[in-house]
């Protein structure tokens, strides 16, 4: 592989190639007659027709029943998605929208969906196509595709949605394409079956086509999300060192050669802050989810609080440029630099997840200091829950958070991490919180927490590890804890525990809203340096701000600006400095006192400047 450069705007002037249809189904006001419906097992738990395109009710041996999970979800994002599509909703048949297995069907259940004979005798390269939009609790994949071309007496089946297991869930408008050319290519007697097989959620389809196998269609797979959090402080990103890799996948017919995959970082005003590329001589016709990396990285050293970040990849050919769906070509995540906010999730689509085997259970998100940052205090902790009416109210329920750090002693690694028990663990901040009778579910709850001296603000150490989680335990652990599905954590993120430690939570896609907000120490016992040793001018200041160091001897400095309140608004680390003038931009500051301090190995020195308007 080769590396290569280019031009973010020689991107996407394509629009994507129309198949060419052998056949095609819209469930039109219902699922057709041709289309065999299974029994179910247990009986009745079978495949239905939803108008609207969502899994939130269905029938149940002739009652309407809602649905306990689907939340605020939308519909299927199908083309036709006004005349509605397929659903089997494992939902209300295990639920019976009361509770957990209070439903018709309690556990596990399945059904099947087939389509009538389809002749593809005329077509040596046949895909599948279709819309879909599915979640799934079980650790084995619930939605089975499978392919016959013998009038259903013998099925093939094709691998798909490996990722929506353990909570996992496709976005509402995903297209699934498949190459079953190995069976259905110039068969006169096709047949299509799509089965559940689990417990929770649903699987909506619709749309159902199966095509001539374009010629040129690369697609983007999972990539690696760069941040190690939604949301970071400015005080804490600088040693955030981000890296890009992607997996892609050829699903055309023709071996795809000179493919470029590459990552863009830009600002809210589209600058480019980052850009790169690999350069891949082919990617052979068959090859699915195959993993490229980029091999520069991206330092985010002067990122401003405040302000959100893109993240964008695209892959495409240079010897084909028109590629039939483009709209699998790139993909775009955030990111968001804060004054003192850590979060892993974005905020939205926020839904409850707990243990499906009960009991008590920890929930919580993994955050580290920067080691270029000085000590900061966790100021509070902010977190989200749920629970269902039929377990009675959350109003009174109590649970208690706790901020944990990992000790020193465990390897960056994890591979010496004891999660059977907290024996790597050192409790360094907690807190009980009672929901109140006005608490909305999934909404914001807001906890000061305490040091275990009982006192506001725990410490947390440069280069600190920590695990900031909350407890359900006792009539609390029928509470479901806020989680956000938007953003897929490939490192240690998300973490639970129930008889251990588990470090990669419900699953990469389930981000538990935990956030914890930081601050500076106003007041420190560490040692001062000399009053020579910092200066800034001019005093008071309007629009710039001159930092003058004078050290000793050169050595490594990092310079931090402060509101009175402790509030980090800039964090810069330099290596090497002695005697030195930076200069920064405060024109955006609002009229106040604010802060300067530096800090070295030697000690730290604090000085305070004053902005007017």
């Amino acid at each position: 592989m080769k590396k290569l450069f280019l031009p973010l705007s020689i991107l996407f002037f394509f629009s994507g190639l129309q198949a060419q249809v052998i056949y095609e189904e819209q469930f039109d006001g219902g699922i057709p007659g041709d289309w065999e419906i299974g029994p179910g097992m247990p009986e009745g738990a079978v495949w239905q027709w939803s108008n609207d395109g969502q899994a939130n009710d269905g029938d149940v041996v002739g009652t309407t029943v809602t649905s306990l999970f689907w939340g605020t979800r939308g519909p299927i994002q199908s083309p036709s998605v006004a005349n509605g599509c397929a659903m089997y909703n494992s939902d209300i048949y295990d639920g019976g929208g009361t509770g957990v297995g209070q439903g018709m069907f309690p556990g596990t259940h399945s059904g099947t969906l087939t389509s009538p004979s389809i002749d593809c005798s005329a077509y040596p390269f046949v895909s599948l196509k279709m819309n879909q939009y599915a979640r799934a609790n079980a650790s084995a994949i619930s939605t089975i595709l499978e392919v016959s071309n013998d009038g259903g007496m013998t099925w093939t089946p094709f691998v798909i949605n490996e990722a929506v297991v353990g909570n996992g869930s496709t976005t509402p408008d995903d297209v699934l394409l498949v190459d079953i050319t190995e069976v259905a290519g110039s068969q006169a007697d096709v047949k299509l079956r799509f089965t559940w097989n689990g417990r929770y959620y649903f699987w909506l389809i619709d749309d159902v086509q199966l095509i001539v196998t374009p010629a040129n269609n690369l697609a983007l797979g999972d990539f690696f999300y760069p941040p190690s959090s939604y949301a970071t402080p400015a005080s804490q990103i600088a040693t955030d060192t981000m890296g890009f890799s992607s997996d892609l996948s050829n699903l055309g017919r023709e071996a795809q050669t000179n493919v470029v995959l590459k990552a863009t970082v830009t600002d809210n005003e589209d600058n480019i802050l980052y850009q790169d590329s690999v350069l891949i001589d082919e990617l052979a016709v068959g090859v699915k989810d195959s993993t490229f990396d980029i091999e520069s990285l991206f330092v985010p050293d002067m990122l401003a609080a405040g302000q959100d970040y893109q993240i964008t990849y695209e892959v495409y050919s240079l010897d084909n440029l028109d590629d039939f769906d483009p709209s699998d070509n790139s993909a775009s995540e955030e990111f968001l630099i804060t004054e003192g906010l850590f979060a892993k999730d974005d905020g939205s689509g926020i839904g409850g997840i707990r243990p499906g085997s009960g009991g008590d259970y920890k929930f919580g998100n993994f955050y580290q200091i920067s080691p270029a940052s000085p000590n900061v205090n966790a100021t509070n902790l902010i977190f989200a829950a749920g629970k269902n009416s039929a377990d009675g109210p959350i109003a009174g329920e109590q649970v208690t958070l706790l901020i944990y750090k990992v000790n020193d002693n465990v390897l960056p690694d994890w591979s010496n991490f004891n999660d059977a028990a907290d024996d790597d663990l050192t409790l360094v901040g907690f807190q009980t919180y009672t929901f109140p009778d006005d608490y909305t579910n999934y909404g914001d709850a807001t906890v000061e927490m305490f040091n275990l001296d009982a006192e506001p603000l725990v410490p947390l150490d440069a280069g600190g590890r920590y695990f900031a989680v909350v407890s359900y335990e006792g009539g609390a652990n029928v509470i479901f804890a806020g989680s956000d599905d938007d953003i897929n954590y490939f490192q240690i993120s998300t973490i639970v525990y129930t008889s251990a430690w588990f470090l990669g939570g419900f699953g990469e896609d389930e981000a538990a809203v935990v956030r914890m907000e930081i601050t500076l120490p106003v007041d420190t016992d560490e040692k001062l340096l000399p009053e020579t040793s910092l200066a800034v001018s001019p005093n008071p200041t309007t629009d710039q701000l001159n930092v003058t160091l004078d050290l000793d001897a050169p050595q490594e400095a990092v310079v931090i600006m402060a509101d009175l309140n402790g509030k980090i608004l800039l964090m810069r680390d330099y290596q090497n400095v002695q005697q030195e003038t930076f200069q920064y931009d405060v024109s955006h500051l609002p009229t106040g006192t604010y802060l300067v301090r530096i800090g070295t190995t030697e000690g730290i020195s604090t000085k305070k400047f004053v902005v007017v308007r």
